[in-house]
């Protein structure tokens, strides 16, 4: 007799199907994990440590990520399936192809095979036919335009971006509201945009990823929801899994 998600749970614990590691960016988290857990099937847990960052400045990412191999070595003592390195900034402050060089230095550092979540999404895009995709952040400059200049040498076209312009702190109280009507003007401003991307794992926008796709009859990538996807794929827990309510990619390419 097959065991029930509750029988695991019972047997196994809240990360029986896999436990996914988080190199996050901010000191403080609030929406990010629990956007993570609306999306996150059963047994799937979220095990985050921080690199600091209490506002997003050039020089704060960088001091963050000369942290980054010590805070790998001190989550992998708890042994998760992998290891996702957070946050657009992170990647597109080095330019195009730093995401590389630092998962090379994560992973030999933390000995666990990890990714970024600013490299999950490149794939994520591709893989749901995404070329030309209107950019929606919540990142003060010059985060937005580095952002452009990281994807279209990945390969898109950008042809429109807008950025939230909140102040970091704030961003985790920004209601749903904020970032949909933002993406519907910048879908629009885009002129035939194959999709809509999400950067910023902190922006509150799990809720509203399907609806978007429905309205606008188009394809919306996250931050966090490419963070689960590629984790989940990482992890090898994607057999059974099935994801409805938060976009195309974790309901059709799970297992792609």
């Amino acid at each position: 007799m097959s065991q029930t998600d509750d029988d695991r749970l019972f047997s196994d614990g809240y990360g029986w199907r896999a436990r996914i590691g988080f190199l996050s960016p901010g000191a403080v988290d609030e929406s990010s994990s629990r956007q993570f857990y609306r999306m996150a099937p059963p047994g799937v847990t979220i095990v985050r440590t921080a690199l600091g960052v209490t506002d997003i400045t050039p020089d704060q990412i960088n001091e963050a990520l000369s942290r980054a191999e010590d805070a790998a070595r001190r989550l992998a003592r708890t042994e998760p399936n992998c290891i996702i390195l957070g946050g657009s900034p992170t990647v597109v402050v080095g330019g195009y192809g730093s995401d590389n060089v630092l998962v090379e230095r994560i992973g030999r550092a933390s000995g666990i095979q990890t990714s970024a979540a600013q490299s999950a999404a490149v794939e994520a895009m591709r893989l749901l036919g995404m070329r030309r995709i209107a950019v929606v952040t919540p990142f003060p400059d010059p985060f937005p335009e580095l952002l452009r200049e990281f994807l279209v040498k990945s390969g898109f076209e950008v042809p429109a971006l807008d950025s939230l312009g909140v102040e970091y702190r704030k961003l985790r109280m920004a209601p749903l509201r904020a970032g949909y009507e933002l993406a519907r003007r910048t879908f629009e401003a885009a002129g035939g945009a194959d999709g809509i991307y999400f950067a910023g794992a902190p922006f509150p926008v799990a809720d509203i990823i399907d609806r978007l796709e429905r309205e606008l009859n188009t394809t919306v990538v996250s931050s966090m929801q490419c963070t689960l996807w590629k984790g989940l794929r990482m992890s090898g827990a994607t057999a059974g899994v099935k994801i409805d309510g938060y976009g195309r990619l974790l309901r059709d390419l799970l297992d792609g």
